[in-house]
């Protein structure tokens, strides 16, 4: 075999390994969203529809809203999840091996050293304020939020599967690219992107659920911003409150006097 052949040889080589390596990334990428989206999104429509377990219902963040949801109303936004997903969650598969393999991220799933994995994970999740705060300002713009982000704004009394009913656009850049943009500036491996993937996508439901429980993050901010449309644009405030875009009558109504951590399913809202 000459040195022409041989780097052929080299060159189908490398394709294919690289053609497996993204496959595997491709699948892991898959099956972390969709477990983690819809087993905590089911588990809060299940009550949304049957109004079961009576206990968690006193945790109703706006109390006859969508008790129980209506049909037609699900059935409208489980079809803008499935155009979502295919449009731009399964191209985005692609998008995300391409960009992390030049970024340098290791791909091949090896654990990373615990510090490596707590910074990387504080890293994202200051991207994710970062990037969501001043993506969800510019959809507030009159003209994004006219012909986009009014989608996402249907659902004033939001339920956890809501968390992603917008249009395509929003879904890419204000859903999708605030919680990839974390991994690809912190670097991080495969292991910990995925690992953030499910954390942000679980509160990301838990803040849309319309339910405040015990010992989950209180969803009380982002859901008096699509109570009242304005203000509240971030997710932990922080930008907000530089910016002076806090709800001006957040701090005055119940749902601040709400917004903390429950810790017993005795308590209750009031």
């Amino acid at each position: 075999m000459d040195l022409t052949e041989q780097r052929v040889v080299n060159e189908s080589l490398t394709n294919a390994m690289s053609l497996a390596e993204g496959t595997r990334v491709f699948i892991a990428l898959n099956v972390v969203f969709m477990t983690s989206f819809w087993s905590v999104g089911l588990a809060f429509l299940f009550v949304d529809v049957f109004q079961r377990p009576r206990w968690m219902l006193k945790f109703k963040t706006q109390p006859g809203r969508n008790q129980p949801v209506d049909m037609k109303d699900l059935t409208r936004l489980l079809r803008q999840l499935t155009v979502n997903y295919i449009t731009v969650g399964l191209p985005y598969g692609v998008i995300h091996y391409v960009l992390h393999k030049l970024r340098g991220n290791d791909v091949t799933f090896t654990l990373p050293a615990a510090s490596e994995f707590i910074v990387h994970l504080a890293l994202c999740l200051i991207m994710e304020e970062i990037t969501f705060y001043y993506a969800h300002r510019l959809f507030h713009t009159s003209v994004l939020y006219r012909r986009i982000h009014k989608v996402h704004h249907e659902w004033t009394a939001p339920i956890g599967l809501g968390a992603v009913y917008a249009h395509p656009l929003e879904f890419a850049f204000g859903n999708i690219l605030t919680i990839a943009s974390g991994p690809l500036v912190a670097g991080a491996c495969q292991v910990t992107t995925l690992a953030w993937f499910t954390m942000a996508t679980a509160v990301t439901i838990i803040h849309h659920s319309g339910y405040h429980l015990p010992l989950l993050p209180s969803p009380e901010f982002h859901d008096y911003h699509h109570l009242k449309f304005t203000g509240n644009y971030g997710l932990l405030g922080i930008l907000d409150k530089l910016h002076g875009t806090l709800n001006q009558t957040w701090t005055r109504s119940k749902h601040f006097k709400r917004h903390r951590l429950i810790w017993s399913s005795k308590q209750m809202l009031t």
